[in-house]
This record gives C-alpha cells, structure tokens and sequence, in this order.
C-alpha cells in the first residue's frame, strides 16, 4: 500500500481529498490501487455512480457492503 501522504502529491490527490473530506470510500481505496493510478480512478468512478447516484437500489447497496466488510474481514 502507497502512503496517504505520498497519494498526495500524486495525480491521485484530488481522489484522496474527496475521499478524506466526504469520508467515504476510505482513502485505503487509493492507497491499494495507487500504482495503477488509471485502474483507481476508473474504480472510483464505478464506486461513486455505484453508491451516489441512486442508479443502485438501497437494499443492494447495503449487500455490497456487508459482502465486502466479510471478505475485508471487518466487523462493519
């Protein structure tokens, strides 16, 4: 994982900002997926229209995130 400091000096650093100032997704997100800074943002556009939009429905929303706090192993 990259550091959140280095992500910001980085073409990434208006990702992480979104991400620190809206708090969500964590900013973990950029720092996995850093060194491919094209996959991260191609990701973080997926994720917003995902959960911003209102193109998903609530109910699967909340399946995607439970799904992925039991593979991240979190207790979300």
């Amino acid at each position: 994982m990259l550091e959140i400091d280095d992500l910001m000096n980085s073409e990434l650093a208006g990702f992480v900002k979104k991400c620190l100032r809206h708090r969500a997704p964590d900013p973990a997100f950029h720092a996995m997926q850093g060194h491919n800074p094209a996959l991260s943002k191609a990701l973080y556009v997926a994720w917003g229209t995902v959960f911003n939009t209102g193109n998903v429905d609530h109910n699967l929303k909340e399946i995607i995130r439970v799904q992925l706090s039991r593979a991240a192993l979190c207790n979300y």
